[in-house]
C-alpha cells in the first residue's frame, strides 16, 4: 500500500525510477530530442541547479528535475519538489514565482559527459542521450559550467496525503503549478498519472501540435 507521508528519501528513491530519458511523457518540442532527468541524479557528478541569472550563491536543487535541452544557451524544465509541510510548501512555491524573476539552469561539463542507462542502447553519454546536444569540447574541464536561460517551466508538489486535501480545497494554483498526494507519486506507471504528467509538456498548449518552421 502506498504511503501516505513519504520522507525527503523516499521520495527521491521513488523519483529514481522515473525514466532517465523520455519524448512519450513530456513530447519534445519540435517532435526530435528527449527530456533527460537531472535530478535526483545518479553516480559522483552534482546534478544541475535553478537560479536567478548572475547568482553565485542561493541556487535550488530541485528534488526531481527533467530537462529538454533546446541547444547549450536554451531549455526547457519540469520539476518536482516533495514538500513536508507547509512551511516547506510556501518556501518551495517562492522559488518559482515567473512573476518576480527569470530563471536559468547551470550545469557542468562532468555531469554532460557521465553516461546514463537509456532503454534499448545500453549506456549513453548525458549530452549524447539527449539527442539535442553536441559533444563537450574535449579541452573542457569537467569543472567547468554551461547556464541557460529557462524558456518553459512546470512545477509538480507533492504533498502529505492530508495536507494535499486541505491545501487544494482552499487555494487556486498558478498555471505553472501541478499537486500530487505522496500516495500518488509512486504511481507513474498507471494511466491515471501519466495522463495527468501530460498535462505539464509545453505541447498541450497547442490545439494542434505545431510543425516545424522552415525558416
Amino acid at each position: 500500500m502506498a504511503k501516505l507521508k513519504l520522507s525527503d528519501g523516499e521520495a527521491k528513491e521513488v523519483l529514481r525510477s522515473w525514466p532517465n530519458r523520455s519524448a512519450d511523457l513530456w513530447q519534445p518540442p519540435g517532435g526530435t530530442g528527449f527530456w533527460v532527468r537531472a535530478q535526483p541524479t545518479d553516480g559522483g557528478a552534482a546534478g544541475p541547479t535553478l537560479s536567478t541569472p548572475g547568482a553565485k550563491s542561493f541556487h535550488t536543487q530541485p528534488d526531481g528535475l527533467w530537462v529538454f535541452f533546446l541547444d547549450f544557451r536554451t531549455c526547457d524544465v519540469v520539476v518536482v519538489e516533495h514538500c513536508g509541510t507547509i512551511q516547506n510548501l510556501n518556501d518551495k512555491r517562492s522559488r518559482y514565482i515567473p512573476a518576480s524573476h527569470s530563471t536559468v539552469l547551470t550545469w557542468t561539463t562532468q555531469w554532460l559527459r557521465a553516461t546514463v542507462p537509456v532503454r534499448g542502447r545500453g549506456q549513453l553519454a548525458r549530452w549524447a542521450a539527449t539527442e539535442k546536444l553536441r559533444r563537450p569540447n574535449k579541452y573542457r574541464k569537467d569543472s567547468e559550467e554551461y547556464v541557460g536561460a529557462v524558456r518553459h517551466l512546470r512545477v509538480l508538489y507533492a504533498l502529505p496525503n492530508s495536507l494535499y486535501h486541505a491545501w487544494c480545497s482552499e487555494h487556486i494554483p498558478t498555471g505553472y503549478e501541478f499537486f500530487c498526494p505522496h500516495s500518488s507519486l509512486g504511481s507513474y506507471n498507471s494511466q491515471k498519472m501519466q495522463t495527468f504528467l501530460r498535462q505539464m509538456s509545453i505541447t498541450s498548449q497547442f490545439y494542434i501540435r505545431p510543425r516545424r518552421s522552415q525558416s
